[in-house]
């Protein structure tokens, strides 16, 4: 038998991450790229043979990136065409081999991925779906007798044809009938692979594999924040290393990893779940609360951090930073302050570079900036206020609505 070939999808251009300069699998979290941990989780539950679909950013971090027990190929998809692209590209890779094809922008519990891999020995073809108790935007799967017969892409809301969500973690023992129906089926939209899927269904049956523990998507900027969340409530442990200095008069409190060679002064106030990273530090006075504060990052004297993701290399100079994302390097001067909650108490809204605007579901959001911006001293930004990378902003402004360019 063939053991399973594992494909990582980690091609896509990222247009509705912008105006981030990172892809988003490379983000960080707990020190880690979303790309590792996802690699990580496949090598734990069992499978040994796994092939990225990517772009030139991520083959340049996979070239330096060393696992202990499987083999990983890397193949550049020429252009962002979407998942059924992704899939045609590697044809000769797979060469009639099972595969598990699965997302690099989702994260779920990493024990289910080996029930997968446990079903995969015993199982032809499976897709893999999640109950959902409100609406989301996502392809819905159509059930016949308890088995998908189709994905409904992206129904309206009182329009979903189950309450089961699909989630990319699909299954093929034989993949020469997928591959022929992706390669006669076509699509002008993105859904070329959804379509392929629910033309495959009407001829082939496919058992669906029930997943009810977390699972997030890093689709949008915000979204950094609902990933932060998931790690610091589920994958975070209690940690202090040894290389840190903690002052003893600083105040920890609850599940706070601290990284190697962080810095914590007198008098800092740390309240998990928080990630520390390496070479951080927390300055004196300072409050960091429900955070990720990744490596060589300062949160200097006086600031507050508060439910927020501050990327690597970012200074803080007595801030308020609250439900808010710092992609990298960016530098709020003194007295700088995000607010993260409408005066009408009502959801934060976030305009794309597109032009569309979109429900974040958030009542609280604050900023998002992007990486190398500098703001001047007392500069008051608007809550789900988008600033674009390396952007300069004079002191004193009061950002009421994106920017993104100069």
């Amino acid at each position: 038998m063939n053991r399973p070939l594992v494909v990582i999808l980690a091609g896509g251009s990222g247009k509705l991450f912008s105006p981030f300069v990172i892809n988003k699998t490379l983000v960080p979290f707990l020190g880690k790229p979303l790309l590792q941990h996802v690699i990580e989780a496949v090598e734990h539950s069992g499978f040994r043979d796994a092939i990225v679909v990517t772009n030139s950013e991520n083959e340049t971090w996979l070239s330096t990136y060393q696992p202990f027990n499987i083999t990983i190929q890397t193949k550049i998809q020429d252009k962002p065409l979407g998942m059924a692209d992704a899939l045609m590209s590697i044809r000769q890779e797979i060469n009639s081999r099972p595969i598990l094809v699965m997302n690099a922008v989702d994260y779920i519990d990493p024990i289910f991925l080996k029930r997968i891999y446990q079903k995969t020995l015993s199982s032809e073809a499976f897709v893999t779906g999640m109950k959902v108790h409100h609406h989301v935007p996502a392809g819905y799967f159509e059930l016949q007798n308890g088995r998908p017969k189709a994905i409904v892409e992206k129904p309206e809301k009182g329009r979903e044809p189950s309450e089961y969500i699909n989630l990319v973690l699909h299954y093929f023992s034989d993949t020469t009938e997928i591959m022929s129906t992706i390669a006669s089926t076509s699509s002008l939209n993105d859904d070329h692979y959804e379509k392929a899927l629910s033309k495959y269904l009407q001829t082939h049956t496919m058992d669906l594999l029930i997943y009810s523990s977390y699972w997030q998507k890093l689709k949008y900027t915000f979204n950094v924040l609902d990933m932060m969340e998931l790690f610091l409530k589920n994958r975070l442990k209690k940690h202090h290393a040894t290389t840190a200095r903690i002052s003893p008069q600083a105040v920890i409190e609850g599940d706070v990893y601290i990284d190697e060679y962080a810095h914590i002064d007198a008098y800092a106030v740390i309240k998990g779940p928080c990630y520390i990273g390496k070479s951080v530090k927390i300055g004196n006075h300072s409050l960091v609360r429900q955070s990720m504060i990744e490596s060589d990052s300062v949160v200097g004297f006086g600031s507050e951090v508060a439910r927020s993701y501050v990327g690597p290399r970012c200074e803080l100079h007595h801030n308020f930073i609250g439900d808010s994302v710092l992609e990298s390097d960016v530098n709020p001067s003194w007295g700088t302050t995000t607010a993260n909650l409408r005066l009408d108490k009502k959801e934060v809204r976030l305009k794309l570079l597109n032009g569309e605007i979109i429900d974040t579901g958030k009542k609280k959001l604050g900023a998002i900036i992007a990486k190398g911006a500098f703001l001047g001293i007392n500069c008051l930004i608007m809550p789900g206020v988008t600033i674009g990378k390396n952007l300069n902003i004079k002191p004193g402004t009061t950002i009421l609505e994106s920017i993104t360019q100069e």
